[in-house]
């Protein structure tokens, strides 16, 4: 049972991540856009969404970011949703 609401969960929220797969991050580097890359999970069974970070040149934080923290940033399905609803309501 709990394979089966895994399994739909992931497929919401990919269908999600493929109809807006773009998202502008504030780190603590900057802001950077990313780009969705790929669902996996985390040692506690979780959803975690991967954004790649893109060579943007309107977001002159890319380098330093990519620099201190790397290409890719980790989210949570709770994160990303609430990042979506954010923006919804923007």
């Amino acid at each position: 049972m709990n394979t089966i609401k895994h399994k739909t969960s992931e497929k919401s929220i990919r269908e999600l991540c493929t109809q807006s797969p773009f998202l502008l991050i504030n780190t603590p580097c900057g802001v950077g856009r990313y780009k969705f890359n790929s669902i996996g999970y985390d040692n506690n069974d979780d959803i975690v969404l991967e954004y790649k970070l893109v060579n943007d040149n309107k977001y002159q934080d890319t380098s330093i970011i990519k620099h201190n923290i790397g290409e890719f940033y980790y989210l949570s399905a709770t994160q990303l949703l609430y990042a979506f609803n954010y923006i919804a309501r923007s």
